[in-house]
């Protein structure tokens, strides 16, 4: 028998990759095969603690004997969706520092600071160990780039850089995108209801008004390492009306706890943060929390919707958890 799912909503993870890596410097010249790329064209935003991360165009102050940091984080991105990377010390920091690296744009081997600008988070308290919430835009111009942080104790002694590899999964976005990352390999499930009642998730990945969950990780615990779901609406096609998003976990695949972190882009945008204990519930329709709402107030009207029994395939069968929706006129 499963024992009830415990979930809260406080708390961002501490992540499943350890990385340590030094630096020398973060201040060689971009090259010119980089030229166009932007540090928000990349990553849109950082933010730790609640306190938003400042833009700075200048390149990241240079290592100055400051703290070493080992930083955890997911190493797979979708595009318009968000990964938690936490950063962890030994001796007190008050500022982080975050940039992408030299390499994400094929330059120098070893060169860092590639791409022009850096985050600045300046903590209202010393700590050592802060989650850092990182954003990603709907077009992200490369497939793979490294993150490099950084952080700075209060007297300013800047400690060496550590990278963080990650790897971009391409999704939809359209009229409406949610996505969902988690922070460890378990079975974590994305579940949006539409205006009408629709339900999109594992069991119905398409809905009657062109909504898609287009990525499915870990499905059924074989483990994949994505961490990451999205469900999107083609443009022009998603609904007016309310909305509702509920995320479930699925299975804890062995781990003692998973945090995650939604994303709705639809139109403004939604942040929630929050993490699961427990062994998971098996979930189907209608399981999970719900973790937001929203409105939406264009669109086409949505239409009646009932199947008590939920999604079936072309040739009349249920999909099942790990099955994968058929192409279209199969």
């Amino acid at each position: 028998m499963l024992r009830r799912t415990v979930a809260g909503f406080l708390g961002l993870p501490i992540l499943s990759l350890l990385l340590l890596a030094g630096c020398d410097t973060v201040d060689s010249p971009v090259s010119p095969s980089s030229e166009t790329l932007t540090l928000e064209s990349i990553t849109s935003s950082a933010s730790a603690n609640a306190v938003p991360g400042l833009l700075r165009t200048t390149s990241a102050p240079s290592p100055s004997g400051g703290p070493v940091i080992a930083v955890v984080g997911n190493q797979t991105v979708v595009n318009g969706g968000t990964m938690v990377a936490t950063v962890n010390a030994v001796s007190r920091f008050n500022t982080i520092y975050v940039l992408v690296g030299a390499r994400s744009a094929a330059l120098a081997a070893e060169a860092q600071g590639g791409i022009g600008g850096h985050y600045e988070i300046r903590l209202p308290t010393t700590e050592t160990s802060v989650p850092v919430l990182l954003t990603f835009p709907q077009s992200i111009p490369l497939t793979e780039f490294e993150l490099l942080f950084a952080v700075a104790d209060p007297s300013g002694a800047v400690g060496p850089f550590t990278a963080l590899a990650t790897t971009v999964t391409p999704v939809g976005t359209g009229d409406v995108q949610v996505t969902l990352s988690w922070d460890v390999d378990s079975d974590v499930d994305l579940h949006v209801v539409e205006p009408n009642g629709e339900e999109l998730y594992y069991g119905r990945p398409r809905s009657g008004s062109g909504g898609e969950l287009d990525l499915d990780s870990n499905a059924g615990c074989v483990i994949d390492h994505v961490r990451n779901e999205n469900i999107t609406w083609p443009i022009g096609r998603a609904p007016r009306g309310s909305y509702s998003v509920r995320v479930d976990y699925w299975d804890s695949c062995g781990v003692p706890r998973t945090n995650f972190t939604v994303r709705i882009n639809s139109g403004t945008v939604q942040i929630v943060s929050g993490f699961f204990t427990g062994l998971g519930d098996h979930g189907v329709a209608g399981s999970g929390r719900i973790v937001a709402t929203f409105e939406r107030l264009i669109g086409p009207t949505a239409v009646n919707f009932s199947d008590p029994l939920g999604f079936r395939t072309p040739w009349g069968g249920l999909l099942h958890k790990g099955e994968k929706m058929p192409a279209a006129g199969r």
